[in-house]
């Protein structure tokens, strides 16, 4: 339970912190969580303020960015859960796998396997990136290996 001096800062930072939530947030549910990241950041940066003067200068330059952070964090939780939903993916996860996609999934790591999938359904590298994540030049990398990979096994 927060000191009653803690109360009195949340109180007074609760405007501060729920523009920032509603600036960061992308649907309703979201809001709340964001909220309490907001409420958590000021409880873990209040005693990193050495100047309680400068109390709300120092609130507001630092929370924008943990909350931004929390948010990015949710969406690729959500961008993830969303994206391999059977129902929604149908076609792209559920079919009878073509011969190349086959053998590919037997000689690729499963990380590689999910990157073809998602090449296949037609995806780009950045939204595949943004999905597992990695970097866009990290799933090129994969894609570039996958194919040395292939390569290697065709001329075998």
């Amino acid at each position: 339970m927060p000191e009653p001096e803690y109360e009195d800062v949340l109180t007074a930072f609760r405007p501060l912190v729920e523009a920032t939530a509603r600036r960061y947030c992308n649907n309703g549910d979201n809001f709340e969580d964001l909220v309490q990241e907001g409420y958590l950041m000021i409880l873990e940066l209040l005693p990193k303020c050495r100047n309680r003067q400068f109390l709300a200068k120092f609130l507001k330059n630092r929370l924008p960015a943990r909350v931004r952070t929390a948010a990015r964090r949710e969406w690729k939780v959500n961008k993830c859960e969303e994206e391999f939903d059977p129902e929604k993916h149908q076609g792209a996860c559920c079919q009878e796998l073509p011969f190349t996609r086959w053998a590919a999934e037997a000689l690729l790591p499963e990380r590689d396997c999910r990157i073809v999938r998602l090449l296949e359904a037609g995806f780009t590298q950045q939204e595949i990136a943004e999905s597992i994540g990695l970097t866009q030049q990290a799933v090129s990398f994969r894609v570039g290996q996958m194919r040395k990979k292939m390569q290697e096994e065709d001329q075998a």
